[in-house]
């Protein structure tokens, strides 16, 4: 029980000062931390993590690079939903091939949906803002969940603890 307190303050710990970091990260940190939480944790105590992080890196990439492509080469909002499609399918799709390599198409998924929820409406409103906004995003969302699997492991141990 004393290990399962242990752990539980230091995730109470991690979360808070993430909560006070999540202006340097951008606004919706702290609910993607959150969600990935909650993802992670389901994986259970005997999860892939190293895998599971390199695939939320890759989904990220993948949402960056279709971004930089739409910011730079589509017609701009609002003209642009069809390019938006393309972009996403074909993301999408890449995603679906490079999990054929044994990399967690869910993780991919989180990544690749949670930096376009991040980017996505200043795309929309402002789009030349995405040249200074597109790389400080990437790896905001990429601490984000990083930090929602890592915060996943410890409250894994916690339950394990408990449950002991």
């Amino acid at each position: 029980m004393k290990k399962a307190v242990g752990l539980g303050l230091l995730v109470a710990i991690f979360f808070a000062i993430f909560v006070l970091l999540q202006d340097y990260l951008g606004a919706s940190a702290f609910y993607m931390a959150a969600v990935s939480m909650a993802m992670f944790t389901v994986l259970g105590p005997f999860g892939d993590y190293l895998k599971t992080a390199i695939a939320i890196l890759i989904g990220v990439v993948v949402a960056l690079a279709g971004m930089i492509i739409l910011a730079a080469k589509m017609p701009l909002p609002p003209d642009n939903l069809l390019f938006v499609a393309i972009i996403s399918g074909v993301s999408l799709f890449l995603l679906i091939l490079i999990s054929t390599a044994g990399m967690r198409i869910d993780a991919m998924f989180l990544g690749w949906a949670a930096y376009l929820a991040a980017v996505f409406g200043t795309y929309t409103t402002n789009a030349p803002a995405m040249a200074s906004l597109a790389l400080p995003a990437a790896v905001g969302v990429s601490v984000s969940l990083l930090l929602g699997l890592f915060m996943s492991l410890l409250v894994i141990k916690i339950a394990m603890a408990v449950n002991q």
